[in-house]
């Protein structure tokens, strides 16, 4: 998420695993305002025949045919994902269900409209991130691909556990930071396994009280989510090469 009000940095959901904010999710977590609660209803509760109609949802909600997302607090589209919306449409049509991305940024004015933050008078930097749903198919293709580009870094499991992951268990990955007049480097955003995992609880729950919840008990489309649900993959893939790198490059072929 990013807020050109930002008066000191972004605050991701990637912080401190060791925090003890992490804990057990509650329903309270996935109420929602009215209004919002209304839109999803209105964009979201469309019937799910297949696994295309899905891709369909996160296709339209790229492409800004959708202003709400059962996994965004935010309306729409941010303006940073504007840069990169078209290849995002490509990948989520072959399946690569994205839930969180940005894009490569080497030393933008931090007063930037689309990716700027934390005030004038800095430089921000931020390596591009995907984090998207995947069927095992996808991700065995995509690990595969990855191995032909070194700066691809990933992390993967779906809802029992499972994982995947070419970084070791407790790298922590700076994807964005920022540099200011008189001030330490700040750097707000990581990517580390353990906030990962704890994270992977809610982002899998959001498909059942998130999206299927929406359906009346028993629809037909309930039942495709909740297979969705316990199979897919949620996948972390960052790109470390903020200069010269290519993140969707690895999907080209899939």
């Amino acid at each position: 998420s990013r807020t050109l009000g930002w008066d000191q940095y972004p605050h991701g959901r990637w912080g401190d695993s060791r925090n003890p904010s992490y804990g057990a999710l509650t329903d309270y977590q996935f109420t929602r305002p009215r209004g919002r609660g209304k839109k999803l209803q209105e964009e979201w509760a469309v019937p799910v025949k297949s696994v295309e109609d899905i891709n369909e949802r996160f296709m339209n909600f790229c492409q800004g045919k959708l202003t709400s997302s059962p996994w965004s607090e935010l309306d729409g589209l941010q303006p940073e994902t504007k840069i990169i919306d078209d290849q995002l449409v490509k990948i989520n049509q072959k399946g690569f269900l994205t839930i969180n991305s940005q894009p490569a940024v080497n030393g933008e004015r931090s007063d930037s409209t689309s990716v700027g933050w934390g005030g004038p008078g800095g430089y921000v930097y931020q390596k591009a991130y995907l984090e998207f749903f995947c069927s095992k198919e996808k991700l065995d293709q995509l690990i595969e691909k990855s191995k032909a580009f070194p700066s691809l870094t990933y992390i993967a499991v779906n809802k029992d556990g499972e994982s995947f992951s070419n970084i070791p268990t407790n790298a922590v990955n700076a994807v964005t930071w920022g540099v200011f007049p008189g001030k330490e480097i700040v750097q707000p955003t990581v990517v580390d396994s353990a906030s990962f995992m704890v994270w992977k609880d809610e982002a899998f729950e959001i498909w059942s009280k998130g999206w299927a919840c929406l359906f009346p008990e028993g629809d037909s489309s309930r039942e495709i989510l909740d297979k969705v649900q316990k199979s897919y993959f949620l996948v972390s893939l960052v790109d470390n090469d903020y200069i010269n790198g290519d993140l969707f490059a690895a999907f080209k072929e899939i």
